[in-house]
């Protein structure tokens, strides 16, 4: 595991295949009503469309909406086997409105039954020798931060999709995330947050300097809307242009460019290949309405 001032750390190879995608579920309350979301959800149900093992651990309460959760996970393809339920928390939500251009903004009522996620045996021995993708979110409550951290103990690899939500963009987790993770996937606005806290200039460039020489990371891959997206992995570099599309909302449009970026390169597909899957299943993703619209695997996989 990384941490500050270590060497760059090797990057596995084959990377693992397995993934395990750890932290939120909850139900999005939109105007048009309530979508099934969370950004770990929303990865893992792209991966599994893609046809990559992966587990879901998250917890839900015993309630409607966790029923109602529970049922939306096992049609989207997932296994629910490592989704927990809370007795006493209910089941999450999110109050999200969108801007003229799609893009959404959250509150998120507390607590919630992700707030209490457990690493039990069965959920460790998912993560032992896997990938494992994480956010900043679901360690908003020491008992979940607790569980994806004895997580991302037992795993190969680590990928921070750091998915920074306020209130609860928290400096002290979002820097002890780094000092976990292997792979950092951000978005524009995000890297602006992490320069401030790191004290340097406010670019993906600087950032991913950083990352390498204080944390050991040498894959970063940031986001950036129109203008496209960027990666460094390893000693590759790639930039790659937006897809053009009409924008119905930007809802899981990141989480379906990180499960089709991880599902190429766990294929052995080159960067510069993974990277073009990615943008083109984002863009379709956002030309959509919610996070998880319907789509051929083979249409972005061929």
């Amino acid at each position: 595991m990384n941490g500050s001032n270590a060497g760059p750390a090797a990057i596995p190879s084959p990377l693992p295949r397995s993934i395990v995608c750890a932290g939120e579920v909850l139900w999005d309350r939109l105007p048009a009503g309530e979508f099934l979301g969370g950004a770990p959800l929303n990865v893992a149900a792209h991966l599994a469309r893609l046809g990559v093992p992966v587990r879901l651990v998250s917890r839900l309460g015993r309630d409607a909406r966790g029923t109602a959760a529970h049922a939306r996970i096992v049609a989207l393809g997932l296994d629910p086997a490592l989704v927990q339920l809370d007795a006493t928390r209910p089941t999450g939500t999110a109050e999200a409105w969108l801007d003229a251009t799609g893009a959404a903004s959250y509150r998120f009522p507390a607590p919630a039954a992700w707030d209490a996620i457990e690493a039990g045996e069965a959920e460790l021995e998912a993560a032992h020798g896997a990938t494992v993708v994480f956010g900043t979110l679901a360690q908003r409550d020491a008992a979940s931060a607790a569980a994806i951290a004895r997580l991302l103990a037992v795993a190969r690899w680590r990928v921070l999709d750091a998915n920074l939500r306020a209130p609860h963009d928290d400096q002290r987790v979002a820097l002890r995330s780094l000092a976990r993770a292997d792979f950092v996937k951000l978005n524009e606005h995000e890297v602006v947050a992490f320069a401030g806290w790191l004290g340097i200039a406010p670019s993906a460039a600087a950032l991913q300097v950083c990352l390498r020489t204080q944390f050991g990371i040498r894959s970063l891959c940031v986001t950036e809307g129109e203008r496209g997206a960027r990666l460094w992995h390893g000693e590759t570099y790639v930039a790659v242009p937006a897809v053009p599309t009409q924008v119905a909302d930007t809802v899981g449009a990141g989480d379906a460019f990180l499960a089709m970026l991880l599902a190429a390169l766990g294929a052995g597909r080159p960067a510069e290949d993974a990277m073009a899957r990615a943008t083109r299943l984002a863009a379709f993703v956002a030309s959509q309405s919610g996070a998880t619209p319907e789509y051929r695997a083979a249409d972005f996989l061929g």
